[in-house]
């Protein structure tokens, strides 16, 4: 097949107009927050509309019924020869972004070009850059008129930044059977940063911890039980606990992984909005990152009973050491209760000798000039599990910053993507 190169005027052009949506792509229910992927899947279908009119691309926007402005993309080129290959998990919604409140420099919802190539906005790197390199490789393909051996499918989901809700992202692209094709094929996950291979992920899992005191003047508090301090001690129990349960092993370090498994505490929320007043509830949410070497269902189990002995020492009296007032002067206790929200996401480890893996490597080495460097990290992908369970040859990769994952400022320089195309590109020749 003849040499393709990123067209950066097409690939800017496209980033631009989806970065200019992203205030409609914010991905967040409990904020009201509901992304309308619909907007960012029809800048792509805009973009490849002659060439789904030939018929070089055969493109599907699947959506459930009632949720019509959330949909997925399946783009599928027909090769010319056997068997099938994916480039699936680009999505269209994104994280939030407080242009005050999170102190951005510029505006998050437009894009910066600034010197050296910089990309600036929200979705550059996760994940509105990737669906433009996607989106420019299916144009040039389609004008150059190359298909290539294996029938390439690309995905594009909707509702990646959030958990697995019913008729949406990638589990419904699933279900409606558009990922049989790929069943037993090398598929590449294009959600991930710095290159890599990302051969590894963790698991995830919510948690919401309840902690009921005694509210009170905090002036008396002999007559209370402080909910935002108990919270506090027992959050941090908890995660002495788990990371002493749940230690590095040797898997994480041959997978590369830049973290071990985690426990943590990252909302808290309270009824109080007075000083002088002690809170009598506290709401602690948190979530479980866990490497795909731990069972979660199991982790999930010993962390609610370790919570319910928790409380149970705080009825017979046997209070750890440190911890602040549990009872009352009058005898009545604090109370604590944990529960896990949904299912949760499992984590993968890729195949450390598969021929996926290795084309990918070889398709960096000839694009970047230096050998690649593999790396797991403890953020989740949704389905990657499921993909692997059927066969499929799962990989991970990713092009841009990963220090501005979820960040202010997100960012990622223009060479990043003209790198990740000619690889996507090296893989199809290879494959």
């Amino acid at each position: 097949m003849s040499a393709l190169e990123l067209r950066e005027d097409r690939f800017l052009d496209v980033l631009r107009r989806l970065i200019a949506l992203t205030p409609r792509l914010q991905n967040n229910l409990e904020a009201g927050l509901v992304p309308q992927e619909r907007l960012a899947a029809q800048v792509v279908l805009d973009t490849l509309a002659p060439h789904i009119a030939s018929g070089f691309i055969h493109a599907e926007s699947l959506a459930s019924q009632g949720n019509e402005s959330r949909v997925s993309l399946v783009l599928t080129v027909k090769g010319t020869g056997e068997g099938a290959v994916g480039f699936v998990g680009a999505h269209f919604d994104v994280v939030p972004a407080d242009q005050v409140a999170e102190g951005w420099e510029r505006s998050p919802f437009e894009l910066w070009e600034g010197p050296d190539g910089v990309l600036y906005g929200r979705g550059v790197t996760d994940c509105l850059g990737h669906v433009a390199v996607a989106t420019d490789l299916l144009a040039q393909m389609a004008e150059a008129n190359v298909r290539p051996r294996r029938t390439l499918k690309v995905v594009l989901i909707a509702n990646e930044e959030a958990g697995d809700l019913p008729g949406l992202g990638l589990s419904y692209v699933a279900e409606q059977g558009r990922l049989k094709d790929l069943v037993g094929q090398p598929v590449y996950w294009l959600d991930s940063a710095n290159f890599g291979p990302t051969v590894g992920t963790a698991g995830n899992s919510v948690w919401e911890l309840k902690v009921t005191g005694v509210g009170g003047h905090s002036g008396m508090p002999q007559n209370c039980v402080n909910a935002l301090e108990l919270a506090m001690a027992a959050s941090l129990e908890l995660g002495r606990w788990f990371h002493a349960r749940y230690p590095p092993n040797e898997d994480e370090k041959r997978w590369g992984f830049l973290a071990t498994s985690s426990l943590k505490a990252t909302v808290v929320e309270a009824a109080n909005t007075k000083e002088n007043k002690i809170p009598g509830d506290v709401l602690v949410k948190g979530d479980v990152r866990l490497t795909p070497f731990h069972d979660m269902a199991e982790v999930r189990r010993a962390t609610e009973d370790f919570v319910r002995e928790l409380d149970a020492r705080l009825e017979r009296g046997d209070v750890p050491a440190g911890w602040p007032r549990t009872r009352t002067e009058d005898g009545r206790r604090g109370r604590l209760s944990l529960r896990f929200q949904g299912g949760g996401t499992e984590g993968i480890a890729c195949r450390l000798d598969s021929p996926g893996l290795q084309a990918l490597k070889d398709a960096m080495k000839a694009v970047r000039g230096v050998d690649a460097q593999p790396f797991s990290l403890t953020g989740s992908l949704p389905l990657v599990r499921d993909l692997q369970r059927q066969g499929c040859d799962v990989q991970i990769t990713g092009f841009g910053d990963m220090k501005y994952y979820h960040a202010p400022n997100e960012q990622a320089h223009l060479k990043d993507f003209r790198q990740g195309f000619s690889i996507l590109w090296e893989l199809l020749e290879r494959l």
